[in-house]
């Protein structure tokens, strides 16, 4: 596995604990379909959250939250609803949050930046 893989997982497990914490219940990882890839699919309380995840090994090239553009933001809602229209959730309220890790050259979490609700 590429270091690059290695990190981007470390970011989603320590993503998935976080939010677990706060009373998510994660329903899947890294759901795939045609259109692409939801890296956390959460309930919390009576909502269906789709999580983006972005770690970083430090901020040399940006804070991850930066790579989380309005254009990725809107396909991250097309697949939202997706995984809503494939598990027959639509009467479920939906929204898209976004987790930006910044992880220690140790690979410890040094920053976790929570977003909830993103909009495109």
């Amino acid at each position: 596995m590429r270091i690059k893989d290695k990190v981007g997982a470390l970011g989603e497990a320590l993503a998935a604990e976080h939010l677990r914490g706060r009373g998510h219940v994660v329903l899947h990882q890294r759901w795939r379909c045609p259109a692409g890839e939801l890296d956390l699919v959460t309930r919390h309380h009576d909502t269906l959250v789709g999580v983006e995840v972005k770690t970083r090994r430090g901020t040399g090239f940006g804070h991850p939250l930066e790579a989380v553009g309005a254009q990725k933001r809107e396909r991250l809602y097309r697949l939202l609803l997706e995984y809503a229209v494939t598990h027959e959730l639509l009467d479920v309220p939906r929204r898209l949050d976004v987790i930006g890790l910044v992880l220690s050259p140790g690979g410890v979490c040094r920053e976790l930046t929570h977003l909830q609700d993103v909009r495109p």
